[in-house]
């Protein structure tokens, strides 16, 4: 699957689009597979069909604010001095290695850690984007514990965490990523083959291999248009619904740094008209968007901000003044909607005012709206 840069590069593409901003930059854990790449070590990637159903599989995942994590060089020495130190303790070979979230640089560091490992990574991920807190995965929502964890730094302190519940694990999580100077990798969310099939969100890699690959041939095509391509693509995934929420210019961004997580809100207005504007709240991820007020799309379905030119995905960090982008909005999994899921993962947990209303529902909703103004 991954057996050049060029796949890798496509893949670090598509991770930041489903990073929906948050995640992190995979940037620099890119230049580190791909230099592996380069020696001939390839990180090896394989189905969650072919996992025996007792296989120990185990997460490696950065945890911390996306401003620090895009500052860090990844170390080799980091990675495999984590897995030896989760191996002996739990007592037992990891088999392989699962993105916790397929969002941005976590989608990276298990291929970094598996080229140079062997350890093979397989083809599903916790979420099928980027959310800013633990309990918020598949994985917790269908009953796999993220305790007990490692969680190491460069320097080399280790500290395990053993909570009652992944709630509680996040807050203790946190706090101690705090005082690891807001970056560091974790060995999390212990479990089987059989609760990778039962639990992950499947394909995920793939996924985001293809949407990479969509945006860059489309560049190349004679009419150079990598957004219609890009739709293209998304469209074929089970029915989500994909759209192009608004096309304009950045006019404002406010970003905070606070007790580990990025905190923000981006505002746009059309290139045309001043007064139609469109604005994104940052909570490490973008968790609302509103179009003149009005809920365009939330949390869990997926907001994206691209490059109006090249259809690069942008990182919430990435955003400043006057930049021309354009914003997408894609349909989250299934299992992303589903009232257990919805339970940690609705608008509601952020502070948003509202019920989870799928981008389909909003997208009509706007459409009868636009009608009656036209008449």
């Amino acid at each position: 699957m991954i057996e050049t840069v060029q796949d890798l590069q496509d893949m670090a593409r598509g991770a930041v689009l489903l990073g929906t901003g948050g995640g992190g930059d995979p940037y620099v854990g890119e230049l580190f597979v791909s230099e592996q790449i380069k020696r001939g070590k390839l990180p090896k990637v394989v189905s969650p069909e072919s996992l025996d159903d007792d296989a120990f599989v185990l997460s490696i995942a950065g945890i911390g604010a996306p401003t620090v994590i895009v500052e860090q060089l990844v170390s080799e020495k980091t990675l495999l001095r984590l897995l030896a130190r989760a191996e002996a303790f739990y007592g037992r070979r990891v088999d392989a290695l699962i993105s916790a979230e397929i969002g941005g640089a976590n989608s990276v560091f298990p291929l970094a850690l598996s080229a140079i490992s062997g350890v093979p990574v397989v083809d599903a991920d916790g979420i099928g984007r980027a959310v800013p807190q633990l309990e918020m995965t598949t994985f917790s929502i269908y009953g796999i514990k993220a305790t007990p964890c490692l969680l190491m730094d460069d320097v080399g302190n280790v500290v395990v965490v053993d909570a009652v519940n992944d709630r509680t694990a996040e807050d203790l999580c946190r706090s101690v990523v705090t005082a690891m100077g807001s970056m560091a990798f974790s060995a999390i969310y212990p479990m089987s083959g059989r609760q990778v099939r039962e639990c992950a969100v499947l394909g995920s890699l793939t996924l985001s291999q293809g949407i990479g690959r969509a945006i860059r041939v489309g560049r190349d095509r004679a009419d150079g248009d990598p957004f219609a391509s890009l739709l293209a693509y998304l469209r074929q995934q089970d029915g989500r619904v994909a759209r192009i929420l608004f096309d304009g210019k950045v006019t404002d961004v406010l970003h905070e740094t606070r007790d580990g997580w990025h905190f923000g809100l981006v505002t746009l207005q059309d290139l045309r008209d001043d007064k139609d504007q469109f604005t994104i709240e940052i909570r490490n991820e973008f968790i609302v968007a509103r179009h003149n007020g009005e809920p365009a799309t939330m949390v869990p379905d997926l907001i994206s901000v691209l490059d109006r030119e090249s259809a690069e995905p942008l990182t919430g960090e990435m955003l400043t003044y006057g930049q021309r982008v354009k914003v997408l909005g894609f349909a989250a999994d299934p299992m992303l909607r589903r009232p257990e899921s919805l339970e940690v993962l609705g608008p509601r947990l952020f502070g948003i005012d509202s019920d989870f209303i799928p981008i389909e529902d909003l997208a009509a909703k706007i459409e009868a709206a636009d009608m009656v103004s036209a008449h």
